[in-house]
């Protein structure tokens, strides 16, 4: 599409109201408005596929860490999408591009904040679940880099049905470690078991989680991938051995609790087992994507990666697919089909 003039329609989806807790239908609209013209340097690019990211819920609140969205304005959001029409040398018409689409049919942005799909023959779910920022490079540096996991480790992951979950299981599998993966219901802990090759699997909506912990892991983990935060985290310090590595990726369970976040209370195990906990976030291995993306690619292509997700088809359930995630209404990365 190269005619300006005859610019697509772009479906959005703004904020209404912030949300006390966690995010619902109804505090979000749609609206519907022509796609701006790109100028010098932009794109405009038609949407994809969306990806659904705990993240998102941060940028809700009035002050927030990875940006506040005001009231009125649209959702923000990564995703795979193609170029309609370009000004910039960076890319042509009908490159697949991934980066911030935000919450909406069709983005015009900056070329710069976007990278070209080098492999555009692979469907636009499994760039999202396997080489997304959020996803597969989160889990492989988290994992990789900063937990350090080695062969006969013992490793113990929350949210392990979830998007970058999964994939930390399975990339700690695959370097010879021992996995736990603790999700909600006997249904995600199935397909932990039969689908990702986790081996146990702790259901934390009917289990006694240090039970159960102490029962797969007597002599305790080496190391605690978290995605989810409160109790879950003290149980995971009151379990761990000397030189433990506790890595906080994520805290879905307090995103929505504002001025009223629960840390931990078990902290000193940390220096009576000579242990380290410490937090990331994808950004700080930028100089390295390409190298992560390549490996990851390399295994799914050889089948060694198990990609579960679920899809929300249109972008008017953008809403329910993020009031999805924070009930846990999925299993595996949740993307939205556009």
């Amino acid at each position: 599409m190269s005619n300006i003039s005859n610019l697509p329609n772009s479906k959005k989806i703004i904020l209404k109201k912030r949300p006390i807790d966690n995010p619902k239908v109804e505090g979000f609209d749609i609206i519907e408005e022509i796609a701006s013209a790109p100028n010098d340097g932009e794109v405009l690019i038609e949407a994809q596929a969306l990806e659904i990211g705990a993240w998102i819920r941060t940028t809700l609140n009035e002050e927030a860490f990875h940006g506040s969205t005001p009231i009125g304005s649209t959702i923000p959001a990564l995703g795979v999408g193609k170029v309609l029409i370009s000004k910039s040398d960076k890319f042509k018409e009908g490159d697949i591009v991934s980066g911030p689409i935000f919450a909406q049919t069709h983005s015009t942005m900056p070329a710069e904040m976007f990278v070209k799909v080098d492999n555009p023959e692979i469907d636009p779910f499994t760039q999202i679940a396997v080489l997304g920022l959020t996803t597969g490079l989160t889990a492989y540096f988290g994992i990789y880099e900063v937990g350090n996991v080695k062969k006969d480790e013992v490793v113990l992951v929350s949210g392990a049905a979830g998007g970058v979950g999964s994939l930390v299981c399975q990339l700690a599998k695959i370097k010879g470690a021992k996995v736990i993966g603790v999700a909600g219901g006997s249904e995600k802990c199935k397909v932990l078991i039969n689908e990702i090759g986790v081996d146990a699997a702790i259901d934390y909506k009917k289990d006694n989680l240090d039970e159960k912990l102490k029962f797969y892991a007597n002599d305790g983990i080496d190391i605690f991938f978290d995605n989810v935060g409160g109790e879950i985290l003290d149980v995971a310090l009151d379990n761990i051995r000397e030189r433990a590595r506790v890595v906080i990726c994520g805290a879905i369970s307090q995103y929505s609790h504002h001025d009223s976040v629960d840390g931990p209370s078990l902290y000193l195990r940390l220096a009576e087992k000579y242990s380290r906990m410490e937090g990331f976030t994808v950004m700080h291995f930028e100089d390295r994507y390409a190298e992560a993306s390549k490996e990851l690619l390399d295994l799914y292509k050889k089948g060694k990666l198990k990609i579960p997700y679920h899809i929300e088809d249109g972008i008017e359930n953008f809403p329910l697919a993020l009031q999805k995630l924070f009930t846990g209404g999925n299993t595996g990365k949740l993307m939205v089909k556009i």
